[in-house]
């Protein structure tokens, strides 16, 4: 499946302005297509290995899901070689989303290790990409799979995935997380009714979710009514966009409106 080599390091966070400076052309891919973009993940086992560890099989899911949405938004058609944008190359990004997709729910995780570290205080979405700041540091720079300002990247794109800014510029790997995490959660009409089939094909998303179920994702809408009740100062808490219903265990394929 080709792609170009570069992609726009910064988009809009806006999703209608980024669509108007894009040219996404929704093709029905095989999630076979989609893995054979991600050879170089296997350098990051140690990643997979966390994740598997702390998370849930939901949450494992979920975020196999949103990696799998996200490339195939990548592939439709997503910003590239815009003047005067500088751009990141196409390994890179699909690295870091990789790591990004993989470890952005630590903060919701139940396991020990993440309810007992100390930045489980904090909204789940700066507490998890603490978590995985220190994870991907500890693991990734001695090595130099991976530098400080990549680093920098997947921990923004985290702590700031459940943010829907309508002004300024996002980067594309939070863009992407963003837009696969919406769509996993609230469906085809997150930004309007079926608004997301302009970025990703239906049958592609009917495929990753039969690969990776989602069981009962009615969990995560009753763990987010706790986080609010808990932590009334969290970050989705400041934005409207969140009081819409989610999915639950619905199939993304078949949503329409919220």
């Amino acid at each position: 499946m080709p792609l170009p080599e570069k992609f726009d390091a910064f988009v809009p966070s806006n999703f209608v302005e980024l669509l108007a400076q894009s040219n996404f052309q929704p093709a029905p891919l095989k999630l076979a297509e989609l893995r054979e973009l991600d050879s170089s993940i296997v350098t990051f086992g140690s990643s997979l290995k966390l994740a598997e560890k702390l998370y849930s099989q939901l949450l494992f899911n979920h975020c196999q899901r949103c990696y799998y949405f996200a490339l195939a938004i990548l592939s439709n058609g997503f910003p590239s070689n815009s003047p005067s944008v500088p751009q990141i190359p196409r390994e890179t990004v699909v690295k870091e989303l990789y790591l990004t997709c993989l470890l952005h729910d630590f903060g919701l995780s139940t396991h020990i290790d993440t309810t007992t570290h100390p930045a489980h205080d904090m909204t789940f979405e700066f507490h998890g990409g603490i978590m995985a700041y220190e994870h991907l540091r500890a693991e990734y720079i001695s090595t130099h799979q991976l530098n400080d300002i990549q680093i920098a990247d997947i921990t923004q794109s985290i702590m700031l995935h459940t943010a829907p800014f309508e002004h300024g510029k996002s980067s594309a790997l939070g863009m992407l997380m963003q837009l696969s995490a919406f769509l996993d959660v609230f469906g085809y009409g997150v930004f309007g009714p079926d608004s997301m089939e302009k970025l990703i094909h239906r049958d592609t998303v009917r495929e990753i979710e039969q690969a990776f179920p989602r069981g009962d994702m009615a969990q995560l809408d009753r763990q987010s009514q706790i986080m609010f009740e808990e932590k009334p100062n969290c970050l989705t808490s400041h934005f409207l966009f969140h009081k819409r219903p989610l999915l639950g265990s619905y199939p993304v394929a078949d949503s329409h409106r919220v």
